[in-house]
């Protein structure tokens, strides 16, 4: 009669071995999937929270540059700013020439702008921060 043979010690560590050879690293890297698509699907949460609130303030701030946009194309606003800035005046007003030296703001440049101020027949100089209306008022008026 023929013995059955036992396996021998070194084939049962082999196929083990092998198992866990191939099955770690897979459970290795689907772990690692998993995890990183989680991680990728949080970041991508948190991005559009800020990108929505970012939408949420830019609207508002549309919203009160239209509102801005509006007042100053208006006629009262232009009026203010011809006034204001350029000195003019409606036919029937009579302008109104302050004479006296202003506060003074920086000690240095207050005696230059007093003599300025006290002449009324002299030029007044232009603002250095010119604005768009400022531009054509000038261009229409030939300043």
């Amino acid at each position: 009669m023929a013995k059955a043979a036992a396996p021998s010690t070194s084939s049962a560590l082999i196929i083990p071995g092998l198992l866990l050879l191939f099955v770690l690293p897979l459970l290795g890297y689907s772990g690692y999937t998993v995890a990183d698509r989680w991680y990728q699907g949080y970041r991508l949460t948190r991005e559009e929270m800020s990108v929505r609130a970012d939408i949420a303030r830019l609207r508002e701030e549309n919203i009160r540059l239209q509102a801005e946009l509006k007042d100053v194309r208006g006629d009262a606003y232009i009026e203010g700013v011809a006034r204001e800035q350029l000195g003019l005046v409606k036919p029937g007003d009579r302008a109104i020439v302050i004479v006296g030296p202003p506060p003074p703001a920086n000690p240095a440049a207050a005696p230059e702008r007093a003599s300025v101020r006290n002449d009324p027949n002299a030029e007044r100089p232009a603002p250095s921060d010119a604005g768009g209306w400022q531009k054509i008022l000038d261009a229409i008026f030939g300043r």
